[in-house]
């Protein structure tokens, strides 16, 4: 599992996370992602698009960021979901609270438009 930092100009930073988040990489992926957060106020938007499975400790460690930056009047943005995961993500109604995008490009719009209300 690997998380690469990219920060915009503007009220975005960008993550892109690659390979498997399960039970073995939820945990690290978490904290990684957690320590990068919390050095930032931005909203985070989290590239999946090379992410090629995802458990259900993955799905929790998603609803723990999702929550953490909730707490701070900040939004968290997915993008590039591979269609099976995005069917998870459907199913279980976390596409209800957390922003999915096709792609990162229309993730940084919405922050965007967040930016301009």
């Amino acid at each position: 599992m690997v998380i690469e930092i990219d920060e915009f100009d503007g009220p975005a930073l960008l993550l892109r996370a690659r390979g498997r988040i399960n039970i073995l990489t939820a945990e690290g992926f978490e904290a990684r992602t957690r320590r990068v957060i919390n050095a930032t106020d931005a909203d985070v938007v989290i590239d999946t698009s090379e992410v090629t499975y995802l458990s259900t400790a993955g799905l929790r460690a998603f609803l723990i960021l999702w929550r953490q930056l909730e707490d701070q009047d900040r939004r968290l943005y997915i993008c590039g979901l591979k269609p099976y995961i995005q069917r998870v993500f459907e199913i279980i109604g976390f596409d209800q609270v957390i922003p999915i995008h096709p792609d990162v490009d229309s993730a940084i719009a919405a922050i965007g438009n967040r930016s301009g209300d």
